[in-house]
């Protein structure tokens, strides 16, 4: 087998995932948890951090989207929960019910923007040259309207992240 033929094979059997993670606010939490990664050949694909405070855990959490095998993400998850700033790891498929999908979209201004289920848009500003469009929804609505606008060659940049409590 060849390595192109390998690495095909090795790539289909990866899922895409996203870990909520609680973790104290310590000098070094972030580097430690992106180094789990880093050290097994993972790249993470997104990250967000939200409500971290200095001594509880009750509010602070770190996401983490990335694609492995699912015993790569179960490795990963046990490399990330024996930290000592971290306390637990929730993993879920990138297209669970209840993660959601975010997205700031810079369009062309001729945009036709049509209405789909369970896919929320607001238009932040339009100018003679831009539309700048907010997206939310699961994060397959909102990646599908994404690729829409990039095969239609309206989308000149987009930031996405993926969400959940």
């Amino acid at each position: 087998m060849g390595s192109n033929q390998k690495q095909l094979t090795t790539n289909a059997c990866e899922n895409r995932w996203m870990f909520v993670v609680r973790a104290l606010n310590k000098p070094g939490t972030l580097t430690d948890a992106a180094a789990v990664f880093s050290n097994r050949g993972v790249s993470l694909e997104g990250f967000l951090g939200s409500g971290i405070d200095t001594s509880t855990v009750e509010d602070g959490r770190l996401l983490f989207s990335f694609r492995a095998t699912l015993a790569k993400q179960a490795v990963l998850k046990r490399s990330l929960e024996r930290l000592p700033s971290i306390s637990k790891v929730d993993a879920y498929t990138y297209d669970a019910q209840r993660l959601r999908a975010i997205a700031i979209a810079k369009l062309s201004p001729d945009t036709q923007i049509q209405t789909a289920d369970n896919l929320h848009t607001e238009t932040i500003e339009q100018t003679a040259d831009t539309l700048l469009l907010l997206l939310s929804g699961r994060t397959t609505v909102v990646e599908s309207a994404i690729a829409h606008f990039r095969e239609q060659q309206q989308l000149q940049d987009v930031v996405m992240s993926a969400i959940t409590v």
